[in-house]
């Protein structure tokens, strides 16, 4: 009871010391209702599609995907770097500290990519920011729940990137989500992502989260283009 009574203490705070950050998220509910959009993940299987195709509609991105050459082929408004603490100079791998060399890239990808709209975790909020950056928060509701999708408070779909962008498109009211490069919701897919290098490694993990794409898929209309 004294560790609940504590965490909601912190949520309290974190929440009143952060909510004009939430609060513009409101403006994204439903913005895009009845429209459809593509999903895309950072997997091997965008190396063989060309990006060009994928312009007619809306997507949304995450992590890695603007490294790719053609990324600004597609109309990638929305973007998803759920991780917090990415952005620190520093990180701790093996008890040692190392310099975090990705997070100048990714400093200098979201400064160049000012039509797109970037969306992480609220502890980004002071080694980030930027007009085109926004923040989010799961208050300990990491369990998926469709009560708690909620950009503009608890947005409980943070658990990977691909769950924070459905739970995005399903806040924005989209109706229909075409997955692409999310490679391990299907059969036969492979390991690698497709910044990768070197042979990939065919698995079978066609029951990726099946339970929080039976239950999603009641809020939004998901196919997975393979």
């Amino acid at each position: 009871k004294q560790k609940i009574k504590k965490s909601t203490i912190f949520n309290k705070l974190l929440y009143s010391l952060n909510k004009r950050s939430f609060s513009k998220n409101a403006q994204f509910k439903d913005i895009h209702k009845g429209d459809a959009c593509y999903i895309f993940g950072n997997g091997e299987s965008i190396k063989s599609i060309d990006l060009d195709n994928f312009n007619d509609k809306i997507s949304i991105g995450c992590n890695n995907l603007f490294l790719h050459q053609d990324f600004e082929k597609l109309d990638c408004r929305y973007y998803q770097i759920v991780a917090p603490l990415i952005f620190l100079p520093y990180f701790k791998y093996y008890r040692k500290l190392q310099r975090n060399n990705i997070a100048a890239v990714y400093r200098k990808k979201i400064k160049h990519l000012k039509q797109t709209l970037f969306f992480t975790s609220i502890f980004n909020k002071y080694s980030i920011f930027a007009p085109n950056i926004f923040y989010e928060h799961h208050f300990e509701k990491t369990e998926l729940d469709i009560k708690n999708c909620d950009l503009g408070g608890t947005f409980s779909f943070m658990d990977s990137a691909t769950d924070a962008m459905i739970g995005m498109a399903i806040y924005m009211g989209f109706k229909e989500a075409i997955l692409v490069g999310v490679d391990y919701t299907f059969e036969n897919s492979v390991s690698q992502h497709f910044f990768e290098k070197g042979k990939s490694v065919y698995k079978n993990e066609s029951k990726y989260k099946k339970a929080f794409f039976n239950k999603v898929q009641q809020h939004i209309n998901l196919k997975t283009m393979t």
